[in-house]
């Protein structure tokens, strides 16, 4: 019997609504990617089920979680969750933590204890059974959370910014940890709630975008972050995206800039679209380049930022140019900015080929 999670909801909070449709087949891993306030966190409590909403359903399997008559309670509802915080119970040891979940479902004590500590094996952390929250380090507290989680064989693991609160040396381990253990339990559902590209990537098999409590992309993973089709996807993913509707040879923007590019897809001229380039394909020159580069942009350096060993460019639009330069990045080396004297402030032309742009139809919404 599949043990997928299929869900659609509706929820009003305020002016907020969430409309969802949402199916995660078991053994899949779904990343919901969102700015803040586009419903990632109702969704969660929704499927977890400390919110109820007002209508919809929730089902996993031939199990009905939520519907007009129905809505289980979480501890019944075969649902794990691990937040950023791994919220241990400060006075029980680190075994007694992940023994909890089995008991408080009617397991014996001696068969808890023994499941929990094969989970502690399986986190790698069965040296730390007998320690409590105080003596474990972020990374070891998050892993026995992990632990506890699983313990308890959800058909369902909800993951939410696990791995924001971890330092830099500690988050690679439980991620890749994180990674291990889902391959290996082929048979639950997992959604992931991230800010972080690099846990969609490691992680999930697909990828949903909310905006404004609707989904406004979705699809693999590679493939929404190296063709994302609208703004937010377009930053966590490193790219650059400018919107327009389609054209001969690219797109017109709304205040009708033309940008050329090549199109992946066909397309039908005043199609909604997306024009789609590199940070590391921005050339910037101090006066306007001679020749015959189809996209000059004039613009200003709005911040100088570290990235890796280049330095990335932030830009803002100017008096001359379209406003959606605003926001726009280019990756430079070291040296490059040195030479041209970069600093907040300083007048640019930004300088893209055609080739270098993709385009392709826009995602719809907002």
């Amino acid at each position: 019997m599949s043990r997928g999670l299929h869900a659609r909801v509706s929820v009003a909070r305020g002016r907020f609504r969430l409309d969802v449709a949402l199916d995660v087949p078991a053994g899949e891993v779904v990343a919901v990617l969102g700015p803040n306030g586009s419903g990632k966190s109702t969704l969660l409590d929704v499927l977890a089920g400390l919110l109820r909403p007002d209508s919809g359903v929730v089902r996993v399997g031939d199990r009905v979680l939520v519907d007009s008559h129905v809505n289980v309670p979480p501890y019944q509802r075969k649902v794990g969750l691990l937040s950023q915080d791994p919220l241990l119970f400060p006075h029980l040891s680190a075994v007694a933590n992940v023994a909890f979940g089995p008991r408080s479902r009617g397991v014996g004590r001696r068969r808890a204890d023994a499941v929990a500590r094969a989970w502690l094996s399986e986190v790698d952390c069965a040296g730390l059974a007998g320690r409590r929250p105080a003596a474990l380090s972020g990374g070891q507290a998050q892993r026995v959370a992990l632990a506890r989680a699983l313990a308890t064989e959800p058909d369902v693991l909800l993951l939410d910014e696990p791995f924001a609160a971890l330092d830099v040396d500690a988050a690679p381990a439980v991620r890749g940890l994180v990674r291990r253990v889902l391959r290996d339990r082929s048979h639950r559902a997992t959604v992931l709630v991230s800010h972080d590209p690099l846990d969609a990537l490691v992680l999930a098999d697909r990828i949903v975008v909310l905006s404004d409590g609707r989904i406004v992309e979705q699809g693999p993973t590679r493939e929404v972050l190296s063709r994302p089709r609208t703004a937010f996807t377009a930053r966590i993913a490193g790219l650059d995206l400018v919107p327009g509707v389609a054209s001969m040879d690219g797109i017109h923007t709304p205040d009708g800039s033309p940008v050329s590019g090549m199109a992946v897809t066909a397309l039908t001229a005043g199609e909604p679209a997306v024009a789609v380039f590199r940070p590391a394909a921005v050339a910037i020159h101090l006066d306007r380049p001679h020749g015959s580069p189809r996209n000059v942009f004039p613009a200003v350096v709005a911040a100088l930022e570290p990235h890796g060993d280049l330095i990335r460019v932030r830009t803002a639009a100017t008096p001359d140019s379209p406003p959606w330069v605003t926001g726009l990045a280019a990756d430079l080396t070291p040296e490059a900015v040195a030479e041209l004297a970069l600093e907040p402030g300083t007048a640019v032309h930004l300088v893209v080929k055609a080739t270098e742009v993709s385009v392709y139809p826009r995602a719809a919404g907002p």
